[in-house]
């Protein structure tokens, strides 16, 4: 099956994610509440993103499998196109096939492009949720079924992308991603755009990839088409604060000769699931319990155990007024 694939270049274009032209925004007119009038796919009913309930996830691990990649630990002939969009940073990849396949995929699919939605705050920017919380930022690769002929083509397809998403949190400086990071200055505005040394993908991804999400869905920007096979991956990766903050902070929304406007909250809000069901690879483990809930346990059981005391006291002084 992998035998033609060494055989395939990506595409000399760079691919956008899903954007047709401008006419589309994150807020006001022209946000995600209007894209329907311009772009009729947004008002489908087999949108994303979706909000995740674990306990309603249905469980399939015959299917949702490991997944095979390939060329994701390679840099070999890798070249690592950045650019700002207008809409995103985004990084284009070409020269050496990355693919993956398995993982409940009937198809090997090839990798285009990764990109990025943040918010403003941590707590918000991902486009996904889990259980009603939102994460900082949230990383989609998008990788398009090789039994098409070009991206595309299959953009339109039922079976067309692979989506892999992967949250972040707030926690320890990320070393590699100061391979996107460091270049920030040069794609500060729309259309900005430069080369950069390609680095080996799978560094930045979180070390177990077994437990994950899996649901049908679409295109989370204009022109919404329903083509998307989704994976949300539930182990985040780490990023210091500091990072996220050049993020918010570098990345303009408009050309440098524009007023100055950053790139912030880039997310669409969860769409309906209707019908569809979400299924996971695993069961979620029960929620790990903090340092914060610890203490607040703690004290609970302190002003219970306080409370008894009390009580007990108070029925031991009424018993000695009885007795007496």
């Amino acid at each position: 099956m992998f035998g033609f694939v060494t055989l395939v270049l990506f595409a000399s274009q760079h691919h956008t994610y899903g954007s047709v032209d401008d006419d589309w925004a994150y807020d006001g007119q022209k946000g995600p509440d209007f894209w329907y009038l311009e772009f009729p796919h947004c008002g489908g009913v087999r949108q994303s993103p979706v909000s995740i309930q674990t306990a309603e996830a249905v469980v399939d691990s015959n299917t949702l499998v490991p997944f095979e990649m390939r060329g994701y630990d390679s840099v070999q002939n890798l070249q690592m196109h950045l650019q700002n969009n207008g809409h995103t940073v985004q990084v284009d990849l070409q020269g050496v096939p990355i693919s993956i396949t398995r993982g409940g995929l009937k198809d090997v699919y090839l990798a285009t492009q990764f990109h990025f939605h943040w918010g403003k705050v941590d707590t918000s920017g991902s486009e996904h949720d889990i259980d009603g919380t939102h994460y900082p930022m949230e990383m989609h690769i998008v990788h398009y079924n090789t039994k098409y002929k070009n991206f595309d083509e299959a953009l339109v397809k039922d079976d067309g992308l692979a989506v892999l998403g992967f949250f972040f949190e707030v926690g320890k400086y990320n070393i590699p991603f100061d391979h996107i990071i460091d270049h920030f200055s040069e794609i500060s505005h729309k259309d900005d755009h430069t080369e950069i040394d390609a680095f080996d993908l799978r560094r930045i991804l979180p070390d177990n990839l077994d437990r994950y999400f899996r649901y049908y869905g679409s295109l989370t920007t204009p022109p919404c088409y329903e083509s998307l096979i989704w994976t949300i991956f539930y182990e985040t990766i780490e990023i210091s604060e500091n990072q996220l903050e050049t993020f918010r902070h570098m990345i303009h929304v408009n050309y440098a000769n524009q007023t100055s406007r950053y790139i912030f909250d880039d997310y669409r809000p969860p769409q309906s699931l209707n019908s569809r069901k979400i299924y996971c690879s695993k069961p979620v483990p029960t929620k790990k319990t903090t340092q914060q809930d610890q203490h607040s346990t703690s004290g609970s059981a302190a002003l219970i155990l306080m409370a008894a005391l009390t009580s007990l006291t108070l029925l031991t002084d009424l018993l000695h007024l009885i007795c007496r």
